[in-house]
């Protein structure tokens, strides 16, 4: 969520939060995947390629019946208002030998790259260039340079867990400053955006000739490497069924620029029988962990709640123009933040980042050691940069 602190006239700092949790569930040899769909958005069944506007569905999940891509068609996506994540619950199978893609975009001069669904916008380019969104986002922004690139998967800004539970996006590049080539021209350009994510549960079989892809967006130089915004990172993919099989393509690779690759994404494959000989190109896990959209209430959960006692709102929206709290200027260092903790084992290690628009992250740790498993609190000191930035939280835990 969104939080800014005063310095004089200069805007806050914002919080986004993330909850990463490792999960791990066993399922009997014979038991069946049940995606628990409705059915209720039909077939799916595109003739054409396809533009596919999210706005109809808020959360992100639709509820077919069966999925049928053929080899000539592309599918895009529009995000809806809630950037959620693409969820497909089919009753039947799901065979794709065209295109599935939700990957993130590469900007337009200074403009920042938009995301996939459910990953995070590049940062802006010029003058006022600013850092990759999301908890991975890039952060150099003076000239092409390996931590312009936005993370996700590895790397010391990586977050997000092996499970892709909960399912989440990649992070955008940073935006570059603005650099005066042997010319005299002014140039800069913005970050890539983050490669979206996207969930196919079928409660028949997964076949993938074709490709899906969830890679972040590339940025090119207007005509110096100086000039180049960070490239977004890979976003997530994961893929639920009892059988999987193909020769096809899941990409979620991080996006460029002429001089370094962004960070990875993520891909998760769970099923029972799994012939797939196709290629896997991200950070990838196997196994049989069905599932699949947790029960409501009963997943782990981090809210950040206040900083400094000056509470956050709620939901955080994890904008930059939309700060979710603001902390004075004369609010002194170390700033208190408390975290409450929802399914978390107590003494769990709480991680509080701030990555600032401009400069390198700091962050702080503490434990859950206040309350019960099912409700708890953790208090963590942190020294907050003054100006605007993100802020987020995540949770370590092997139990």
């Amino acid at each position: 969520m969104p939080v800014k602190r005063t310095t004089n006239n200069t805007p806050m700092n914002k919080i986004i939060l993330q909850s990463v949790f490792a999960l791990l569930v066993c399922a009997g040899a014979n038991a069946q995947v049940n995606t628990g769909s409705t059915g209720s958005d039909g077939a799916f069944n595109p003739a054409t390629s396809t533009v596919v506007n999210m706005g109809d569905h808020p959360n992100g999940i639709y509820q077919y019946t069966s999925v049928n891509i053929p080899s000539s068609v592309t599918v895009t996506f529009i995000p809806n208002a809630a950037n959620a994540p693409v969820t497909w619950l089919v009753q039947g199978d799901v065979t794709i030998s065209g295109t599935v893609d939700v990957s993130g975009q590469s900007p337009n001069g200074n403009s920042a790259g938009k995301a996939g669904p459910g990953g995070y916008a590049g940062g802006v380019g010029g003058q006022f260039a600013s850092a990759g969104q999301g908890p991975g986002g890039g952060t150099n922004l003076s000239h092409s340079s390996s931590d312009g690139g936005g993370a996700y998967a590895t790397g010391p800004l990586a977050y997000g867990n092996a499970f892709l539970i909960p399912l989440l996006g990649g992070s955008g590049g940073a935006g570059c400053l603005t650099y005066q080539d042997i010319y005299g021209d002014i140039l800069a350009s913005g970050g890539g955006g983050g490669g979206g994510a996207i969930l196919i549960a079928a409660s028949g079989r997964i076949n993938v000739n074709g490709s899906i892809y969830a890679n972040g967006g590339t940025t090119v130089a207007p005509r110096s490497t100086y000039s180049e915004g960070g490239g977004g990172s890979g976003g997530g993919i994961r893929l639920v069924a009892a059988q999987f099989s193909g020769t096809g393509n899941l990409s979620a690779n991080g996006g460029y620029n002429n001089s370094f690759v962004a960070g990875p994404g993520r891909i998760r494959v769970d099923s029972y029988a799994n012939t797939f000989a196709g290629t896997l190109s991200a950070s990838v896990m196997l196994g049989s962990q069905f599932v699949i959209i947790p029960v409501a209430g009963s997943a782990a959960q981090l809210t950040i709640a206040s900083m400094g006692g000056f509470p956050v709102s709620a939901p955080p929206t994890g904008l930059l123009t939309t700060p979710d709290a603001v902390l004075p200027a004369e609010a002194g260092n170390p700033i208190n933040v408390v975290v409450n903790c929802t399914n978390l084992p107590l003494n769990t290690l709480i991680t509080v980042c701030v990555k600032p628009a401009n400069g390198a992250p700091v962050s702080g740790v503490g434990y859950n050691t206040t309350g019960t498993p099912a409700a708890s609190t953790a208090s963590i000191p942190l020294t907050m940069p003054r100006g605007g930035g993100l802020i987020y939280a995540t949770a370590t835990s092997s139990n």
